[in-house]
């Protein structure tokens, strides 16, 4: 019945498939930026830890961490270059997966998410000191998404076995709700939800960090139910329970930093993983619910708000008609959509059409809020990695032919990105 809320975190929180996506090569340079993988060696010394982009890439000691500059468009100026292994021969067994990596907000610590030997675990690269460390120690859990605000490092994390004797128990037995995790220390402080860890799906902050969206389920064919309450796990009040429709299970929750909304997904409360899920939003009261948008569903894709906060970016799922896509990883085909919040109208900016691939996916946008960076490749190899090259589009207005430029040569070796 826990099976929901465990395989929908795996997807769509840690992003199963969206780490999937991305790595390293050989000299390539941008077309908008023209430098090579010598000067951004000689510049690397001198670059914050946030000016970099990286990457989990794959070789014969397993997985390891790589990094590259960034250039202005949000691709990489250089060659990924390797950093360190994960450790522990991880990567070299099949079981082995890295599924999502995310950057902390003050830049010094990058959370890496995977699995290994069938658990779910979340390793800390620490960007300074280019270490890498399991935390929580001695407990199997997902990493959620980093908290804003407070110390820059600080991440919402669900824990859900612990691995030991030395695994931290809060009272006198393992009965956590939702973790927050000082990615420095490793100390974590134990949130109440009022469920089990189990039932658990989703949580984020709101951008200015007083608050917490979290969504929860009894288990498959129950629906799910959407919370607000305090950082500290105050003042929890009921917003809403989706249990009536076959998209009826809510997460991958955003909030908007100059808008009172949260967008969200509603994916399909069903065993079979990889159904089309629809985008809303809701204001930070959990009220005015109004569907914006049809998505891939499952596979963890973010929902990304534009930086003048009007459009919100995201991937969707082009082959609906294939059943085998519902089901295999390897066979989903998508591009990249825009939806206007205002008006609900979204429109495709780039898709297999104008890359040639079949995956269009892990959207960004550009300072000025008029053009989205995003990686495309072919199905990812599960054992070797994929090969992503990197494009930008032009978010033009609905019913414009998508103006879409490479950017990048494709990438091989990539198992993750962040």
């Amino acid at each position: 019945m826990k099976r929901i809320a465990i395989a929908f975190l795996s997807l769509i929180i840690v992003g199963v498939v969206a780490g999937l996506y991305l790595h390293n090569t050989r000299a390539y340079l941008s077309r908008h930026t023209i430098r090579t993988a010598s000067d951004s060696i000689q510049h690397a010394s001198q670059a914050s830890p946030a000016a970099y982009l990286y990457y989990t890439l794959k070789d014969a000691r397993g997985f390891v961490v790589a990094r590259a500059l960034k250039g202005s468009s949000g691709q990489p100026l250089s060659n990924p270059q390797i950093v360190t292994p994960l450790g522990n021969s991880f990567g070299l067994s099949a079981g082995d997966s890295v599924s999502s990596m995310q950057l902390s907000p003050d830049g010094n610590y990058l959370a890496i998410s995977g699995v290994s030997d069938h658990v779910d675990l979340v390793w800390i690269f620490n960007t300074l000191r280019l270490t890498t460390t399991a935390v929580p120690a001695s407990v199997s859990g997902n990493f959620l998404h980093w908290l804003p605000r407070g110390n820059g490092h600080s991440f919402l994390y669900r824990p859900m076995l612990p691995l030991g004797p030395d695994a931290p128990i809060d009272g006198k037995s393992w009965n956590p709700g939702l973790w927050s995790v000082d990615a420095a220390t490793g100390a974590h402080t134990n949130i109440a939800i009022a469920v089990p860890s189990a039932n658990l799906i989703d949580a984020s902050a709101s951008p200015d960090g007083s608050r917490i969206v979290y969504s929860t389920t009894s288990g498959l064919g129950t629906g799910s139910d959407v919370w607000l309450m305090n950082n500290g796990g105050t003042n929890r009040i009921h917003v809403l329970a989706v249990n009536n429709a076959p998209q009826s299970v809510a997460g991958l929750f955003s909030g908007c930093p100059a808008r009172s909304q949260i967008v969200y997904e509603r994916l399909v409360d069903s065993p079979t993983p990889f159904l089309a899920a629809s985008v809303w939003v809701m204001n930070s009261q959990g009220a005015l619910q109004m569907h914006i948008a049809d998505a891939d569903g499952g596979h963890g894709y973010p929902l990304v708000w534009s930086p003048d906060s009007q459009k919100i970016a995201y991937v969707v799922r082009t082959n609906l008609a294939d059943r085998h896509a519902d089901a295999l990883v390897q066979d989903l085909q998508s591009a990249i959509g825009v939806t206007s919040v205002a008006t609900a109208r979204s429109w495709i900016v780039a898709s297999s059409q104008q890359t040639g691939v079949q995956l269009n996916i892990n959207p960004t946008w550009t300072p000025d809020s008029a053009r989205i960076t995003f990686t495309a490749s072919n199905a990812v190899n599960l054992i070797t990695g994929g090969s992503p090259r990197y494009y930008s589009a032009l978010v033009a207005a609905p019913g414009v032919h998508p103006n879409v430029v490479q950017l990048t040569s494709p990438i091989p070796h990539v198992v993750a990105a962040g």
